[in-house]
């Protein structure tokens, strides 16, 4: 599996990398969320910025992106979810292109885009992040199944087909089997694509993927620090332990 290399970070290489989402409303809570997280060993920090209550004003959130910046030298990924796919807010498409645009011109290292968006869509915002030299996630989420083994693959080649440089597929168990089958499909496709895949299992049922990517292909891990941006997230000091004890067994 190919690597994708974020300013010193190979990801895809060795143990999973560890993402810290931050979900706050305003600046000070997000600000506060990112200081808090100076005790903890992790890669990089995931803004949800749908969270944020000033996601419609350009200027606020280049603002809020200087002050990051200022209190952190670790990656980030910025991160825009759609009601559709687990978010809080829904942009119409001519909000989205103005966000992803305006943030391309900030100091951001990796932007996610939703692959279901269009296809027409996420080729122009694809182009336009590649184009200002950042990284590209194209993400699929599905909050309430777990789609059958040829979708999890069609939708993975889609998102190779449309350039992004990690490719990420989130979803949702209703039994064991399901997680089977998505940690199968993992390391079937991590071998076959020529990207970095990012997946996951959802919820309760679904924690022991979040574990074992190193296993299976999946090279980030979503850790909680406080506040967690999706169900069945492990606390990151937890998971820290297990994803040593797997890499040096």
């Amino acid at each position: 599996m190919k690597t994708c290399i974020v300013k010193n970070i190979k990801i895809g290489e060795g143990k999973p990398k560890i993402c810290l989402p931050v979900v706050g409303k305003i600046n000070e809570e997000i600000l506060q969320q990112i200081s808090s997280f100076s005790s903890y060993i992790y890669d990089f920090i995931e803004l949800r910025i749908d969270f944020y209550e000033n996601i419609y004003d350009p200027s606020k959130v280049i603002s809020l992106l200087k002050e990051i910046k200022k209190i952190t030298n670790k990656p980030i990924l910025f991160t825009y979810r759609s009601l559709k796919e687990g978010g809080q807010v829904q942009l119409s498409d001519d909000e989205y292109m103005k966000l992803i645009e305006t943030v391309c011109c900030s100091d951001v290292d990796m932007i996610d885009i939703e692959v279901m968006s269009g296809n027409q869509l996420v080729y122009q915002l694809v182009d336009m992040i590649h184009k200002n030299n950042k990284k590209v996630i194209l993400s699929y989420h599905d909050f309430t199944s777990t789609p059958n083994d040829l979708e999890i693959k069609s939708v993975l080649e889609k998102m190779e087909i449309l350039n992004g440089d990690i490719l990420k597929i989130a979803v949702m168990p209703q039994t064991y089997k399901d997680v089977i089958r998505l940690l199968n499909v993992t390391m079937e496709m991590s071998e076959k694509l020529n990207k970095p895949l990012i997946t996951m299992s959802m919820g309760h049922l679904g924690k022991i993927s979040r574990l074992i990517g190193e296993l299976t292909g999946s090279c980030v891990t979503f850790a909680s620090a406080g506040k967690s941006s999706a169900p069945g997230q492990v606390d990151v000091e937890d998971i820290n332990i297990i994803l040593e004890a797997i890499h040096n067994d």
